[in-house]
């Protein structure tokens, strides 16, 4: 009867069940605005390529290859992953199989001197199990298991950000390529006028002030490009990091910089909310919210006795030879118990500590949301100011190119003076730039949206947790 004790023990301990000792989460709700219009907007997950850009695909994907930061991440997602299987692992029992030999000499002045040295040899299996009553250890991995998920959200808000990245610097480089062309063409123009004002000088025609005048022209449209050549190398050095390129490569680098600016992705009116619960930093701050809050249900399972149940089954024997026999056999089975009864407040103060961490998920959720629509607010808006300024501008160059033909005839004609075809030609050179800055605002202002808007997802890779 004695020996049916432990089993009964362990039949009741068994059919008792867990409960969790987490509080129920509550996600915060963050007002938001909603959309005017029922028009959805998908972003591809390889949102760039609506650009038709063969370059930009090729510098965004040796960016995502070479990339350090991302390989670091990599890394921070396989060990949370490492981690989750870590503590799901501990839920299980742990058997290991034991063996050993020893030589032994007891005291002459104990109650075995009788047996003063013999030999011991053991062979066996050991079982280890801990009852999850409060739910510590499913709670533990429920809290890894969200940092995994949390941690590949991280993974994808720096992909997005770096795609952003490579392809802002992308654009900043056409813009550059294109301003330095109409620089070229302006530089060309003045050195002729000046050449012409040179020769008007010396024929006594004009004075000194409009002969100076064509030379500052001149050297200004120099000293402009001189600048813009600057700002190119610097932002091609830059977009050569982005891309991961090693300082070997990059001092030996080939032309990666567009000649032009691609064309601009129409976007269609209207934002459904719902498309910013997509953002891998929101998802990033919910599991951690999620994580937090199943860490504090393991906390306070150390207010409750905890049960391990411990076995052992082997041999045991003085000889070698009869370690088979079944004279040999040992084995022990019992539950352990323990209790917490005075810790000074050790507990308590771990409990309050990640409810203190709840709160900073819970604020750091919200911020994120919040964040996510000023992002997205601060997108549209730059994108429908150069969309409005790009029409604009487009007529002002427009009107300064008729200006130009109309001063140039007049001036050929005797009517005008070459300063007229100077300044029309000024104000055309200063709108051509403008277009081309608005220009690339304008295709800067999409892509901050696409990387507002979460830079493209794809649900079917998220693992599931059963």
């Amino acid at each position: 009867m004695k020996r049916s004790l432990p089993i009964l023990s362990l039949s009741i301990l068994l059919g008792i069940s867990g409960c969790s000792l987490a509080p129920e989460l509550t996600v915060p709700t963050v007002q938001i605005p909603t959309s005017s219009t029922t028009e959805a907007l998908h972003v591809k997950a390889q949102w760039w390529k609506d650009f038709h850009d063969e370059k930009l695909n090729a510098l965004v994907h040796e960016a995502l290859l070479n990339s350090d930061d991302l390989k670091l991440q990599a890394l921070r997602v396989l060990k949370a992953k490492q981690a989750y299987g870590l503590s799901d692992a501990a839920r299980y029992p742990t058997l290991s199989a034991n063996a050993g030999a020893s030589r032994i000499k007891l005291s002459d002045e104990t109650y075995q001197h009788n047996r003063t040295e013999y030999s011991d040899h053991t062979l066996g299996l050991s079982l280890q199990y801990e009852l999850d009553f409060w739910n510590k250890l499913e709670g533990q991995s429920e809290a890894n298991w969200s940092a995994f998920l949390g941690t590949k959200a991280a993974r994808d808000t720096l992909k997005n950000t770096l795609i952003n990245d490579v392809v802002v610097a992308y654009f900043n480089l056409g813009s550059l390529n294109e301003r330095i062309a109409v620089m070229d063409d302006t530089i060309t123009t003045y050195e002729q006028s000046y050449a012409f004002r040179e020769k008007q000088l010396k024929a006594g025609t004009i004075n000194d002030l409009l002969a100076n005048q064509a030379k500052a022209q001149f050297n200004n449209a120099k000293s402009t490009k001189a600048s813009l050549l600057e700002t190119k190398s610097l932002q091609e050095n830059a977009l050569a990091i982005l891309v991961g390129k090693t300082p070997k490569a990059l001092f030996e680098k080939e032309s990666i910089e567009p000649n032009k600016l691609p064309t601009a992705i129409v976007i269609p009116k209207g934002i459904p909310s719902t498309l910013m619960e997509n953002r891998p930093d929101i998802k990033e701050a919910l599991e951690n919210l999620k994580s937090k809050n199943a860490l504090i249900g393991v906390e306070k399972s150390a207010y409750f006795p905890s049960i391990s149940l411990t076995g052992s089954y082997g041999q045991q024997s003085q000889s070698l030879n009869n370690i088979l026999q079944s004279t040999a056999n040992k084995w022990s089975f019992g539950p352990t118990l323990n209790v917490p009864i005075f810790d000074f407040d050790r507990i308590k103060t771990r409990v309050n500590m990640s409810e203190t961490d709840l709160k900073s998920a819970l604020i750091g959720y919200e911020l994120s949301v919040k964040k996510a629509y000023k992002e997205v607010s601060d997108a549209l808006t730059r994108y429908n100011t150069a969309q409005s300024k790009l029409s604009f501008q487009a007529e002002e160059l427009n009107a300064y190119t008729k200006m130009l033909n109309i001063s140039t005839i007049r001036f050929d004609k005797g009517a005008a003076n070459q300063l007229e075809v100077l300044d029309a030609r000024k104000g055309m050179l200063n709108a051509s730039l403008s277009l081309i800055s608005t220009k690339q605002a304008l295709l800067s202002s999409e892509a901050e949206l696409f990387k507002a808007l979460g830079g493209g997802w794809d649900a079917s890779i998220l693992i599931n947790h059963e």
